[in-house]
């Protein structure tokens, strides 16, 4: 029995996510069963989602997800490093996991492995150069021998994907799993790109098309399952085609903010907290103020991740630790068999009732309460805002298709 992870954010989910599945399924065969680990209603690229989490997740499930589980806000708002460790242990701590699936602009598993060795090994190298009192000379030269080598493999560590799959095997490293992984090599449009190309799109350019009006240009670039939540989510006015209400709202909170306040929270060291309050205080707007702020060594979307987490109040203290628990967001047939293995394999509570929450631990019930707010101000941003009351987390429930 092969259970494939994919650690995603599918905002939305596109034909490429699709294609990715599919490969993967060719890899592992046609009864292989996947769970995605998606972010919730926030990305790691410091921005809402499109479109609220349980669309997201009904529309993997439509597409070859049998089980979507949510990465809390405080972890899908990290750093790559943050997002990829917490995205991996939530997939194996279901206790099902024997295989790991990511996309990349190359499909060379082996240079892509030997990148994230490196770097791992470069992380402890540096850590012993901290510890170490005496007799460094050892740790010193085999850290300046790693980094040499490091940057002779530039090239395999320049490109978005190729970074985050870096990531997802450095994951696998520090916790020391057997999980087999395997790479779909990215096609069609380059991350991040807003051209749309022989059939494909990037998530950032279909979010454009929505977002300016055209979302029905976007139904050439999805699977037609996935367009219906789209076009439903805009019909309904419950997606976040406008952020410049969610931008108000940051603006007005981190008016607020102190150096000392900005400093409580991920990501924020070596004088970025003063580069973000002067940003602040001479613009007029959160948007404008993430461009002010950001330089070559602060970029936009750390910049956009820390003045999001500010606003939602995901302190530190939040992600300092391992995520507690698994959030089950959608399932379908062959997902509730996973469910059900889950119920003894699982090292971490299932969470599939919000009620359950109660009977756990304290720092379960902190973290999901942040998840809720979260969730309120996201929806208090849109224009469907007065048919969501606050408290939606407590209320909504897995999404369930047949």
């Amino acid at each position: 029995m092969n259970v494939c992870g994919i650690v995603c954010e599918y905002d939305p989910f596109h034909s490429g996510h699709k294609l990715h599945i599919e490969k993967t399924r060719e890899e592992l065969g046609e009864d292989a069963f996947f769970i995605c680990c998606m972010s919730g209603n926030y990305t790691q690229r410091g921005e809402p989602a499109l479109l609220p989490k349980h669309l997201r997740a009904a529309a993997a499930l439509k597409c070859g997800a049998d089980l979507v589980i949510e990465l809390p806000s405080a972890y899908s708002l990290l750093s790559a490093e943050g997002f990829a460790f917490s995205g991996i242990y939530i997939l194996l701590s279901t206790g099902i996991l024997t295989d790991l699936s990511f996309g990349a602009e190359t499909d060379d598993l082996r240079a892509l492995q030997h990148a994230a060795s490196l770097l791992s090994e470069h992380e402890l190298a540096q850590k012993t150069l901290l510890n170490m009192k005496t007799g460094i000379s050892y740790a010193a030269a085999r850290e300046r021998a790693l980094y040499d080598e490091i940057k002779t493999n530039a090239s395999v560590i320049s490109s978005p994907n190729n970074i985050l799959a870096i990531e997802y095997l450095k994951a696998l490293l520090k916790l020391h799993s057997s999980v087999h992984p395997h790479v779909i090599k990215r096609e069609g449009a380059a991350h991040g790109s807003f051209e749309t190309s022989n059939g494909a799109a990037s998530a950032t350019a279909i979010r454009a098309l929505a977002r300016s009006g055209k979302y029905e240009e976007a139904r050439a670039f999805m699977p037609s399952d996935s367009f219906d939540y789209l076009k439903f989510a805009f019909d309904d006015a419950c997606a976040m085609y406008d952020l410049s209400l969610l931008d108000k709202l940051i603006y007005t909170q981190l008016l607020r903010y102190s150096p000392e306040d900005f400093r409580a929270f991920p990501d924020v060291s070596e004088g970025l907290e003063y580069r973000l309050v002067n940003a602040i205080h001479t613009c007029s707007d959160a948007g404008s103020a993430a461009f002010s702020a950001k330089t070559k060594r602060y970029p936009l979307s750390r910049i956009k991740r820390v003045m999001l987490r500010c606003f939602l109040g995901l302190t530190g203290d939040l992600s300092s630790a391992l995520p507690p628990y698994i959030r089950v967001l959608g399932f379908n047939d062959r997902g509730k068999e996973l469910l059900s293995l889950m119920r003894d394999t699982s090292e971490l509570p299932v969470i599939t009732k919000s009620a359950h929450v109660n009977k756990l631990s304290d720092r379960t019930k902190t973290l999901f309460r942040a998840e809720s707010l979260a969730t309120d101000l996201y929806f208090s941003a849109m224009p469907s805002y007065k048919k969501t009351a606050p408290g939606a987390e407590w209320r909504t429930s897995p999404v369930y298709i047949r």
